[in-house]
């Protein structure tokens, strides 16, 4: 659901992005370099918090071992609740 929300895919083929590595750190719409809530884990009510500081490493240069090259624009799409509550932050330095 983020994958299409995202706009890379159509809705409903967020599984192509998936099978062609699209989303992999090497490929054209890095998702989740740090890890997401897998690597980092899901500390409930800050997890948004958790997310936007990740996006604000990438574009300032300062991610360490996950930093994506050229990484300008970023951006957070954060499900909470009972999925009725939604939440996306733009984060850049790009145009």
């Amino acid at each position: 659901m983020a994958i299409d929300h995202s706009g890379l895919t159509a809705p409903g083929e967020s599984w192509k992005a998936v099978e062609e590595g699209r989303i992999t750190r090497d490929g054209d719409f890095p998702i989740n370099p740090s890890g997401g809530l897998i690597g980092l884990g899901h500390p409930v009510g800050a997890t948004g918090v958790r997310m936007a500081l990740d996006c604000a490493r990438q574009v300032s240069g300062r991610a360490g071992g996950y930093q994506l090259p050229r990484a300008e624009n970023m951006a957070t799409f954060n499900l909470g609740g009972s999925a009725t509550t939604c939440v996306s932050l733009i984060v850049g330095v790009g145009r």
